[in-house]
């Protein structure tokens, strides 16, 4: 949805995400970690904790495999490339294992009902890494849009996105409201609307305030680059 400020620094950028994103994942692995100890010492039931079970050996069948794949795995003393290709490939993994806690959350809700106090845990695994790389990606001016064309179009994006984003959450969250004691409830169609603009507009408007900062920081930065090149 955005691009780097100018094409020199893409790759400068790319390996400085791709290192804290390799920290996330480790962060990420930890946090999963934990809260499987802890359904583990409650003895709740497996389907309940099958979640993290898959998003750990997914993410790390990928890393251990990738890391075998480019000749890096369990090598000890790595020159700034072989880093460089470590951290790509945890980032990757990290990815793997937000998408999968993310969605299985999701599924969660609809599968594990008896056991919805569990679900909060799981904004633990995946919010406080992705708070941690939202700080750090507004700070080091890495998430812009670019272009003012590509600023325009990408917007563009983020609204019908962000519509449909809203629209499945307040369905997720509304449909209960539908029915009520087997019968058909018209009222809960408001809270459908409701709660999918209740979600949407913040978020919008997060982000995009987001992408301002962010482009002010990138802004400074640049500056800072020119002079120093002067120099």
């Amino acid at each position: 949805m955005w691009k780097r400020k100018n094409q020199p620094v893409d790759e400068r950028i790319e390996k400085e995400s791709n290192r804290l994103a390799a920290k996330m994942y480790y962060l990420m692995t930890v946090l999963t970690v934990a809260v499987l100890v802890v359904k583990l010492w409650y003895k709740v039931p497996v389907y309940v904790y099958a979640l993290e079970l898959i998003s750990l050996v997914a993410s790390g069948i990928y890393a251990l495999v990738s890391e075998w794949k480019y000749g890096i795995l369990f090598l000890k003393d790595k020159d700034e490339e072989l880093l460089s290709i470590h951290h790509k490939v945890l980032s990757k993994a990290m990815m793997i294992s937000f998408w999968i806690i993310i969605t299985g959350e999701l599924l969660f809700i609809f599968i594990a009902n008896k056991y919805m106090e569990w679900v909060e845990l799981y904004f633990v695994v995946w919010g406080i890494p992705a708070l941690i790389t939202t700080f750090f990606s507004i700070k080091n001016g890495w998430i812009i849009w670019g272009t003012k064309k590509k600023e325009q179009d990408g917007k563009k994006e983020l609204k019908k996105r962000t519509a449909i984003g809203a629209l499945f959450f307040g369905i997720i969250m509304g449909f209960p409201m539908l029915f009520q004691d087997g019968a058909f409830q018209p009222e809960g169609l408001l809270w459908i609307l409701g709660m999918a603009a209740g979600w949407g507009i913040p978020f919008y408007l997060i982000f995009a305030g987001i992408m301002k900062v962010s482009e002010k920081m990138a802004d400074k930065k640049a500056e800072k680059k020119e002079i120093e090149d002067e120099e």
